[in-house]
């Protein structure tokens, strides 16, 4: 396996005091409701249990760290935070897009799959890279969540051409077109580049 590109997750000082913030009030409110329930009495399980879930959470995004690779033909994100390692290999084929992510309550594509693999203390920009999965007779869409250096997006885009860093409905529509092309059993790389070509030829007709 051929690295071209490899690079950590950062910390910024700034990330790092905000979550402290955020970390603290989260073990007050459980120190609290703890003291309550032993000294009290009070019968709050419930709310610490769901006390103790986000303190967990705030606490494995501060401290996970995260390794992306590039290889001759896949994205590679190794992940250790408190529950151990993972990995996650996308490869380019699959790969429908990066675009700047923006929260939504009802976001344009239905994904399957949704991973942050960064770090609460990271104040970089997050980005949404689109991808694909085949599950049996199925295809299915996932996201991942991701904070990286503008080379990391420069050698991606060497794999996956004219769909890194653009816009959202970009990223969608190649979505779209996979799926289109799966449930007809076409050739995705063909069928893509016949609808791609047939587009740019009526842009040129447009212009004629």
């Amino acid at each position: 396996m051929s690295i071209q590109y490899q690079e950590q997750s950062k910390r910024s000082k700034a990330g790092i005091a905000l979550v402290t913030v955020f970390i603290v009030i989260a073990l007050g409110a459980l120190a609290y409701s703890v003291w309550r329930y032993v000294e009290l009495g009070s019968i709050a399980l419930a709310e610490i249990l769901i006390e103790g879930m986000i303190l967990f959470v705030l606490v494995s995004q501060a401290v996970g760290t995260y390794t992306v690779r590039l290889t001759e033909s896949d994205l590679i994100i190794d992940e250790v935070g408190l529950l151990g390692k993972k990995r996650m290999i996308i490869p380019y084929t699959m790969i429908n897009g990066v675009y700047q992510f923006k929260q939504s309550m009802m976001p344009p594509l239905k994904f399957r799959y949704k991973y942050r693999k960064l770090s609460s203390t990271d104040d970089r920009p997050v980005w949404a890279l689109a991808y694909s999965v085949v599950e049996g007779k199925k295809l299915k869409h996932g996201r991942v969540l991701l904070k990286a250096e503008q080379e990391l997006f420069d050698v991606l885009a060497q794999h996956v051409p004219n769909l890194i860093q653009v816009k959202e409905d970009q990223v969608v529509f190649h979505a779209y077109l996979r799926e289109d092309a799966f449930k007809h059993g076409e050739d995705f790389a063909i069928y893509a580049a016949n609808v791609y070509g047939q587009g740019q030829a009526g842009a040129e007709d447009v212009k004629e």
